[in-house]
């Protein structure tokens, strides 16, 4: 059994994937959300985005965001149940 355990305990696929270069989850972007973004040092097209109407880096939209940073901060700190909502 315990030979079984320390085998089980050595398989671990998503390691493996890794050190292969074929591990397809969770990589990390080096560059803001767009059409185009740097992965692994390369740029490459995005298709997973949800930004498909390309609004994430439109600049009115950035500037609105920062103006409801400075107001609100970075979050509701609180359910909505315990502490209402922002009169966004």
């Amino acid at each position: 059994m315990k030979l079984l355990q320390k085998k089980l305990s050595e398989f671990n696929l998503p390691q493996i994937f890794k050190k292969k270069g074929i591990y397809s989850f969770y990589h990390s972007i080096e560059s803001g959300q767009d059409t185009v973004v740097r992965l692994n040092g390369r740029e490459v097209l995005m298709f997973g985005s949800n930004s498909y109407l390309g609004l994430t880096n439109h600049p009115k939209l950035k500037d609105a965001a920062q103006q409801a940073i400075n107001k609100y901060g970075t979050g509701a700190s609180g359910s909505r149940l315990m502490n209402g909502n922002l009169d966004l």
